[in-house]
């Protein structure tokens, strides 16, 4: 057993890094629009009644009608979002999580055939068949994402829910591994969330029911994605990239990053 220093640590290429750099800083911008936004319409409850108090003061009342009256519809339209721990935030959210997800996993796998060459030597993309004069008439990056989407098709990837979506079509290419069971269990549930929402208008059906009863919804029955379930699935979500990452290290041999421990241990 070798122990290698932080030093001496091989790095893992800049063009990789960059797309999980990206993808983190778009996940990390979508919180903090979510948080302000939930910030801003609690504070909107109370614009009309200072809006009344000043207009009170000033006399002008009349003059205020068409402006309060405004005030109040947002104020109630507000209320009524605080009430239901704000829904459609929520409901966006959630909707724009797995979809950056999926574009973040389709993305780094273009460019993981862009710069890897042994990627264009895997089974799953010697086996497609393709049109030459359509792959010809491409650039190289649209090459690669259009390689990356005929393989997920052979392996039937949109038709499968939380991480087996994605780590059906990562094992092509030797990047899938073992994810955690709650991790597993939390992006099962936001896949199968998003598809209701997004397909159902945020109504259950039989098939979310099924797939996940400890929701203890009946088909019918409209749900709301709760501030709670939004930040299970995002913290899933990073774990997942976590370890999507740490796989990415251990072929370029950088080794898994471990918090506790300064040292990379190579076995």
């Amino acid at each position: 057993m070798e122990i290698t220093s932080v030093s001496q640590q091989k790095a893992v290429p800049k063009w990789a890094a960059d797309i999980f750099h990206e993808y983190l800083d778009k996940n990390e911008r979508l919180t903090h629009v979510l948080r302000l936004s939930i910030g801003g319409i609690s504070m909107v409850r109370g614009r009309h009644n200072a809006l009344k108090v000043l207009a009170e003061v000033e006399g002008t009342l009349d003059k205020s009608a068409d402006a309060l009256a405004e005030a109040q519809k947002d104020m109630e339209l507000a209320q009524r979002e605080v009430d239901h721990d704000f829904p459609l935030l929520h409901e966006q959210a959630t909707i724009a999580l797995w979809s950056a997800l999926e574009a973040m996993v389709r993305s780094f796998l273009a460019s993981w055939l862009a710069h890897v060459p042994e990627a264009w030597h895997t089974d799953a993309v010697k086996k497609l068949k393709v049109s030459i004069g359509e792959y010809e008439s491409m650039e190289q990056t649209e090459r690669c994402l259009w390689i990356v989407d005929l393989v997920d098709q052979q392996v039937s990837g949109p038709l499968r829910s939380g991480v087996t979506r994605f780590e059906t079509l990562l094992q092509p290419f030797g990047l899938s591994g073992p994810v955690q069971d709650e991790c597993q269990r939390a992006l099962y549930e936001l896949c199968q969330v998003r598809n209701a929402l997004v397909h159902r208008s945020g109504v259950a059906d039989k098939k979310l029911v099924e797939a996940c009863p400890w929701l203890k919804l009946v088909p019918g029955q409209p749900f709301n994605v709760s501030h709670k379930m939004w930040g299970s699935y995002n913290s899933a979500l990073g774990e997942y990239t976590l370890e999507i990452i740490q796989r990415v290290r251990i072929h370029f041999g950088v080794g898994r990053y471990e918090p506790e421990n300064k040292t990379v241990i190579d076995t």
